[in-house]
């Protein structure tokens, strides 16, 4: 017999009306499998809550996974900006490092020089030690010589201090010699002079004087010449007459000082010049035959001046 749709409405109704039917209906109709449907979606709804709540929490962990990330990056952007300074800093150590290394090098090539100039410093201080050695053994030497000498000094000041009390007494008679024998020169010279003077045509126009400035002029006499032109006869005297003596007089009375001071005095020039003396070295007429500077002796004139001396100023 089939199962109509009226049957089946009527089934339903029924179940309707006794619900106690329902669940043996429910058994006969369905399979196991089918019964344990219900417990295996409420299994099933309790494991998605779970796995919700999983996923809840799994979604909170990745956003602080995502936060975490993010802060991650910027540590790695950080860390990346860090790596790049120290890799700059690196670099720069690096260049720092060579600088320093051949600074190094250039140091112990100074020091290995240093080194050696010490060690000829050594040796260069160890020769001077020796010669200072040799140079004490020398004082010490010199220091008992000089003991000697000193007292050789002391007998020798006193001898000198009696010969020097014996050449004081010298000197005053030497002196006093002197007076009376220079007083004689001058005289002599100035007699011969004006004699010579006269013999060559010379009008004296006054008496012979000396004078003192500078060095001492022994005789200066005036005269005039044939022709009436008025000259100084200057004469140096001297005992004995050298050839550095007639240089120094020729000099003297060359020079424009020496002019000056006599134009002041009225001695304007020309200048007949002559030097007389006693005796005179070999070599004295030879300066003066070149100094054109007349030499007289007591018998007279040996040797004419050259001609007369003009004077500078005027």
């Amino acid at each position: 017999m089939s199962f109509t749709v009226s049957d089946f409405q009527a089934w339903a109704r029924i179940l309707k009306e006794h619900p106690e039917w329902r669940e043996e209906a429910r058994r006969l109709i369905l399979t196991d499998e089918l019964l344990e449907v219900p417990q295996q979606i409420r299994e099933l709804r309790e494991r998605v809550d779970l796995i919700y709540e999983a996923q809840q929490r799994t979604e909170g962990r990745v956003d602080r996974l995502e936060i975490a990330l993010v802060e991650l990056a910027e540590a790695q952007r950080r860390s990346e900006e860090r790596l790049a300074r120290l890799e700059e800093h690196g670099a720069r150590l690096d260049k720092a490092l060579a600088e320093l290394a051949e600074a190094q090098r250039r140091s112990e090539e100074r020091l290995a020089r240093l080194e050696e100039h010490v060690a000829r410093l050594d040796k260069a201080l160890a020769e001077l030690a020796e010669a200072q050695r040799r140079t004490e053994e020398r004082v010490g030497r010199l220091e008992v010589a000089l003991a000697e000498l000193a007292e050789a000094q002391r007998r020798t000041e006193e001898r000198v201090g009696a010969v020097e009390r014996r050449l004081d007494r010298i000197e005053r008679e030497l002196a006093e010699f002197r007076n009376a024998f220079g007083s004689t020169v001058e005289e002599e010279a100035e007699s011969v002079v004006q004699v010579i003077l006269r013999q060559k045509g010379y009008r004296l126009l006054g008496d012979a004087f000396s004078l003192s400035w500078n060095g001492e002029i022994d005789v200066v006499v005036a005269a005039e010449d044939p022709q009436g032109k008025k000259v100084w006869a200057l004469v140096e005297a001297k005992a004995r007459l050298g050839q550095r003596d007639v240089r120094r007089w020729s000099q003297r009375v060359r020079s424009a000082g020496w002019h000056r001071w006599l134009a002041k005095r009225g001695i304007e020039g020309p200048f007949l010049v002559y030097a007389y003396s006693f005796r005179r070295d070999l070599g004295a007429r030879e300066v003066a035959e070149k100094e054109g500077i007349g030499l007289l002796k007591s018998e007279g004139e040996i040797l004419a001046p050259a001609g007369l001396i003009e004077s500078i100023v005027r």
